[in-house]
């Protein structure tokens, strides 16, 4: 019998509500190892939950864990990167990196060597020595998921990575992340309303609600990729 992981993260019973957006009652577990892909048609829900999820806003009612712990309402415990981020234009991605993990409670030098460790390990190098304001969407892109990256190697959270990116450069951007996260062993938690993204990045896809609530759980089982796709197409239309 196959062991059941833990959750390394978990969206307990979340309700929050404002002028645009409406979440009522998500309950999504993400086990240790796994990655999940959201199905949403709803914009504004999604900046909402990624807001809940990045510590930002708290839920009116529920609560988020992360490897069992308490999170709600709490700063910088992984990385979450938003669809249109506020990128620090006038920083370089290495000085935003570092940042990233200062506020975790990293000494800021010793944060930067290990920014630098890392950029190198990836190949990042001269990625890491420009400004925001001088990237590509496809570097800009690269970079949000870095800095987020170094928040966390364990877990991250993404709110459409490359809607800007042309669809070479989606490819190209996904394919970059799916190395990343499996060199990591890293779990992901996608949202996203293409469900090829989806699927690429994702071991189960589901799909949400207008409300945010789950309308199905499809396993993307490898040779049944046809399938699963057919079947969240006949879900996402019905939604």
């Amino acid at each position: 019998m196959k062991k059941i992981a833990k959750p390394i993260m978990e969206l307990s019973n979340i309700s929050r509500s404002d002028r645009k957006s409406t979440i009522e009652r998500l309950t999504l577990s993400v086990p240790d190892g796994d990655s999940y892909g959201v199905l949403c048609k709803s914009e504004s829900n999604i900046t909402l939950l990624t807001e809940i999820l990045s510590g930002r806003i708290s839920p009116k009612k529920g609560k988020v864990f992360f490897k069992g712990d308490d999170v709600t309402g709490v700063k910088n415990v992984f990385g979450v990167v938003q669809k249109e981020p506020s990128a620090p234009k006038r920083k370089t991605v290495a000085e935003a990196a570092a940042a990233s993990i200062v506020k975790r409670g990293l000494p800021r030098e010793l944060a930067g060597v290990l920014v630098k460790k890392e950029l190198a390990s990836l190949g990042l190098s001269e990625l890491g020595e420009k400004k925001f304001s001088e990237l590509s969407a496809l570097d800009a892109a690269k970079a949000q998921i870095f800095c987020a990256y170094m928040c966390s190697h364990e877990f991250m959270a993404i709110h459409e990575p490359f809607s800007e990116l042309s669809e070479g450069e989606r490819d190209q951007a996904a394919e970059w992340l799916t190395e990343l996260k499996t060199s990591a062993k890293m779990s992901l938690l996608t949202f996203t309303q293409d469900i090829p993204l989806a699927m690429k990045l994702s071991d189960y896809v589901m799909v949400a609600d207008k409300n945010t609530s789950s309308a199905g759980i499809i396993a993307i089982e490898k040779g049944k990729e046809d399938l699963a796709r057919q079947r969240l197409e006949e879900l996402f239309a019905g939604v």
